[in-house]
């Protein structure tokens, strides 16, 4: 990147410590990671809650996304009637929030 610049501080040799373009081309691409999404049953047990997650909602979910910075959203569903452990969830609502890599502030 070139800068040009009139004032003697403004001369100094800019340096970004965010490699910007990494990050943007990484988060053109976030629609291509969604096809490699795969879900271990080894991994479920018959204690506690089993959430449903329908592709669409998660793969929107992820091409939001910043590799950097975490979001959050609140998720909406229903438990079918003969099984009141698993949650389908609906839909994901992303709300005003403040994200950093470390952690994410929502409203009250």
């Amino acid at each position: 990147m070139i800068v040009t610049a009139l004032s003697q501080y403004e001369k100094e040799k800019f340096s970004s410590k965010t490699e910007w373009r990494m990050r943007a081309i990484s988060a053109t691409n976030m629609h291509l990671r969604t096809n490699h999404i795969y879900v271990n049953s080894d991994d479920l047990r018959e204690v506690g809650l089993t959430y449903v997650l329908p592709k669409n909602v998660l793969k929107r979910f992820i091409c939001i996304a910043d590799l950097r910075t975490q979001i959050a959203g609140y998720m909406y569903g229903v438990s079918p009637p003969d099984n009141p452990m698993v949650k389908e969830i609906r839909a994901i609502v992303m709300v005003p929030q403040i994200g950093t890599y470390q952690n994410v502030t929502l409203p009250k």
